[in-house]
Parts: C-alpha cells; sequence; structure tokens
C-alpha cells in the first residue's frame, strides 16, 4: 500500500493525535446509531441480485444504486450522516495501481496512478439521489471508475473522485489537517480497514495540526456600523441576476465579488464554486452547514444549530477564512470575496460573534 508522503512539509515531525476526539466521536456515533434506519436483508438481497462486477452501478429496473470508494471524509459515518448520505451497504476495500495523495491548499484527499502500489479505502453502495449530491459536493472533483479489490479478494468496479486539473496540471500536493486525517482514520477503524494501512495514516503521514481556539482567523475589515436583516441577506441568494451573492459567516456578511473571466485557469472551477455556494449557501449563515460539511471530530455531533457551541462557531469561521473565502484554486493572491457587514441580531438570528 502506498500514501503519497510530501517531504517539502515544514511540519514533517507532526503526528495526528486521535485521542482528544475519540469520547467526542464514540458519543456522536451511539447518536447516529439510534436515528439511522437500515435496510432489511431482504430488501438489500432483492437489490444486490442485480450486481454485475463489471458494472460500477446496479440498476433492478425501478431503482439505480452506485458503487462509490471513499477516500477522504466519506469514510467517516458522521460526515456521511451531515451529508445526508446513507449508504445501502459498507466495506473495506483495497484500491490496486493507485495511491493516496493530498493535495491543493486544502490538503484534501485524492487519487493518483501508481503501478504496482495499493490503499485502502471504503466503498458504499448509495442510491441515485444521493450520488447527484455527492457530485454537486465534490465540486472540485469528477467522478472516474476504478477497480477494487475486497478483503475477500473478489474485484468490483466503483465510482471514485479525482481531483479537478488546473489547466492541464495537477494540482499540488500538500499536508492534510490534523482534522482531516483524524476524520478519515476514525472512518476506517469504524468500517474495519486493516489496521497496518490505520497505522500507516496514523504513525507515517505528516499532518498540520490542529489550532488552538486563541489562534483561529477571523473575518476583519467589517465596515463599521453597517448592519443588515437577515431578509437583506435573504434577498442576495444568487438567484436574482441583478444582486450580488452574499453569505455570512458568523454574522458577517460577505459579497461575492464574480466569477473571473472565462480565458482564466481557475474559471471553470470557480464557476463549480459559485454554483455550489449558490446551492448550499446563498443568502444565508454558512456557519451551521459549515460545521456539518467540515466536521470536527473534536465536537459532537451537529445537529441542529443549538449542538454547535461558540468555539465551534469561530472554528467554523477559521475554517472559511482559510479555505474557503480567498479562493479554491491555490492562489492565495486572488481574493474572490469582500466584507460589507455584519448580520443584525434578532430572537431568531443564528448566534454570531
Amino acid at each position: 500500500m502506498n500514501i503519497s508522503i510530501n517531504n517539502t512539509s515544514p511540519i514533517l515531525s507532526c503526528r495526528l493525535n486521535p485521542l482528544p476526539s475519540n469520547t467526542s466521536f464514540k458519543t456522536s456515533c451511539e447518536t447516529l446509531l439510534k436515528r439511522i434506519k437500515r435496510l432489511d436483508a431482504r430488501t438489500l438481497n432483492c437489490i444486490l441480485a442485480y450486481d454485475d462486477p463489471d458494472k460500477p452501478l446496479i440498476d433492478d429496473g425501478k431503482h439505480t444504486y452506485f458503487w462509490y470508494l471513499a477516500i477522504g471524509s466519506m469514510i467517516n459515518p458522521i460526515s456521511l450522516h451531515l451529508r445526508d448520505i446513507t449508504p445501502i451497504i459498507s466495506y473495506p476495500v483495497k484500491c490496486p495501481n493507485h495511491k493516496l495523495v493530498f493535495r491543493d491548499q486544502c490538503g484534501m484527499a485524492d487519487i493518483e496512478e501508481c503501478q504496482g502500489e495499493e490503499f485502502d479505502g471504503v466503498v458504499h453502495l448509495v442510491p441515485i439521489e444521493q450520488m447527484d449530491r455527492l457530485d454537486q459536493v465534490e465540486h472540485m472533483y469528477k467522478r472516474i471508475i476504478v477497480k477494487i479489490i475486497d478483503y475477500e479478494q473478489r474485484s468490483h468496479l466503483v465510482y471514485v473522485y479525482k481531483m479537478n486539473l488546473i489547466g492541464e496540471k495537477e494540482r499540488p500536493k500538500s499536508t492534510p489537517s490534523e482534522r482531516y486525517l483524524d476524520i478519515i482514520v476514525k472512518g476506517c477503524e469504524y468500517f474495519g480497514v486493516r489496521s497496518s494501512y490505520i497505522n500507516r495514516l496514523k504513525y507515517e503521514q505528516p499532518v498540520i495540526p490542529r489550532k488552538l481556539p486563541n489562534t483561529y482567523r477571523t473575518i476583519e475589515n467589517i465596515p463599521d456600523n453597517v448592519y443588515y436583516t437577515n431578509e437583506d441577506l435573504a434577498k442576495h441568494d444568487g438567484k436574482d441576476p441583478t444582486l450580488p451573492l452574499w453569505i455570512s459567516v458568523n454574522g458577517k456578511i460577505l459579497e461575492y465579488i464574480g466569477v473571473p473571466p472565462q480565458n482564466h485557469s481557475d474559471y471553470d472551477n470557480q464557476k463549480r464554486f459559485y454554483d455550489f455556494v449558490v446551492s448550499y449557501f446563498g443568502g444565508r449563515e454558512v456557519v451551521p452547514a459549515i460545521s456539518r460539511s467540515w466536521y470536527e471530530p473534536m465536537y459532537k455531533l451537529p445537529l441542529n444549530d443549538d449542538d454547535i457551541c461558540d468555539e465551534h462557531r469561530i472554528l467554523a469561521e477559521d475554517m472559511c477564512v482559510s479555505w474557503g473565502l480567498n479562493c479554491c484554486s491555490g492562489d492565495t493572491n486572488t481574493i474572490y470575496w469582500k466584507p460589507i457587514g455584519r448580520l443584525r441580531k434578532t430572537l431568531n438570528t443564528t448566534k454570531s460573534e
């Protein structure tokens, strides 16, 4: 098996410490198990009767299901739940002639072809509507087909997400965050991935250590004494072409400056990102959604807004600043958002800073 180790990282000595989040993750899993409704064995067997290992999907004549190889956060059961993904069946596998790498400024998981190597992941069987949802969430990726081998040496074709190129080049390799690797490792443990692979992730893969709460970055340069209501925010949801797109991050309202020109190398990615933001965040406070989308195992499963503590909210803001608000291209000199004011607090407004 192979995981690409980034030897250029200045923090090669940092490795995952999974212990601080163990209790919260265990509690979250216990909560999740009470909410999940599994298919009965008879229904599952009826679906699997139409399975063909040489096809990455199942069509029983009424419904379509996709075999999906998770290699990053979607390995984790909490991350799946927070994106409304409920696999019909899940199991650990090996992916031959490929390796796991981490790319872009966020250090996100990607698959790279490499003859003779292999890495482990978790295959989920999901309905077509959930696969469509994943396509939207994974806006920086495209679906490709690869062959996997389960632990009983049975092969199957599956879909996996491959990160989009910038122009004609692969995105640069980088170091994952400790939070992100913790999500992957805990998911691997939950679904029974081989301990040898888990240990390699734990003890050999460098990580960017978790920040201390007093080092979280916040959005700055907010205009003084400029406030907007929830109604103002809702009007700027990106659906009215005469109004700019707005989002609120922990009560701070940001305006989208605009998609770059079509001849710009990052146009396609930014257009997808814009469509993604409009679909999920446009005209709304994003912290609740970010807390679910960028799950942090250090905190309990956020089933509602009240489950998100103040520290978790500021962490969500830090994530937005670090990953989502400058650009998604790796070009940190490009700014696509500008602060324009604050969300006026009302009795019905999500807590803000």
